[in-house]
């Protein structure tokens, strides 16, 4: 009687071990599955749909090319309307953008009559020069005005300079068109550009880059409505070597809006769509 006991103790034992077993295995099995299941189901879709770590990124790219543009239009909106609103200031001369035929500048006489220059710059000049005396910093304004007669002039004198020194005439008038513009294309034709050159220093070249007083106007010119027209890293886009002594007068707004930006008077226009 005993042992029929103890044997069916037993055989319950060991239906319930078997039972148990099944159980765990049953539940470790699907329980898997269904997480790895779920990774594959993930992966495949993100795979599918797109919506993957490079998806991510693209909208990163998407959100900074959106923000990029943002910047583009607001820079476009500022540059045109400060353009609008001074057009007359803000002409471009260059060799691509020659002044108009009849382009007269209205003119008044400086420098106690030995130069002219347009009338919009002067209470803006008189006022730059007033404040660098301050400072203890006076100037010689070397040109002002030039017609297009006299602009020819000079080139046709400096040709002759290279040719003589065994350049050939191309040549030398590529050489010539590195600083000193054709006819017609001179910002000094507008009236509104200066030739500023240091008390002490009358060499027209890049040693006026290390005076005082030229390092004092290109850090103050803008807020007299000038700017520096032919800045030192900015050949490849003016067309014209560094010219530490040429200022151009484009209107406070401007010049402001040119100084932050560290920009051109060229890349000014391209962003106002001129």
């Amino acid at each position: 009687m005993l042992k029929r006991l103890l044997k069916r103790v037993l055989c319950c034992v060991f239906y319930m071990a078997v039972a148990s077993g099944m159980f765990c295995y049953s539940l470790f099995r699907f329980g898997g599955t269904g997480k790895t299941n779920t990774e594959e189901r993930y992966t495949v879709q993100l795979d599918k749909s797109g919506i993957s770590t490079d998806k991510k990124a693209v909208s990163s790219t998407d959100n900074t090319a959106t923000a990029g543009n943002s910047h583009s239009k607001d820079r476009y909106s500022k540059c045109l309307e400060i353009y609008n609103n001074n057009k007359e200031l803000l002409i471009l001369a260059n060799r691509d953008n020659p002044l108009p035929s009849d382009y007269t500048p209205f003119l008044r006489h400086i420098c106690d009559g030995r130069l002219e220059a347009s009338v919009e710059l002067y209470d803006g000049l008189t006022r730059m020069f007033a404040d660098a005396e301050l400072q203890g910093y006076n100037y010689w304004i070397a040109s002002a005005y030039r017609s297009a007669e006299r602009q020819q002039q000079l080139v046709d004198e400096d040709v002759r300079i290279c040719m003589e020194r065994g350049m050939s005439y191309n040549d030398s008038l590529e050489e010539v068109y590195r600083e000193t513009m054709p006819a017609g294309c001179s910002e000094h034709q507008t009236g509104l550009a200066l030739d500023i050159l240091c008390s002490g220093n009358s060499v027209m070249d890049a040693s006026q880059k290390d005076e005082p007083g030229n390092k004092w106007l290109r850090k103050n010119c803008y807020k007299y409505g000038f700017i520096l027209r032919y800045p030192e890293d900015k050949s490849g886009i003016t067309g014209v070597n560094f010219e530490p002594w040429h200022f151009r007068y484009v209107g406070k707004e401007a010049a402001k809006f040119i100084m932050k930006n560290d920009i051109t008077l060229e890349e000014f226009c391209t962003a106002a769509g001129q």
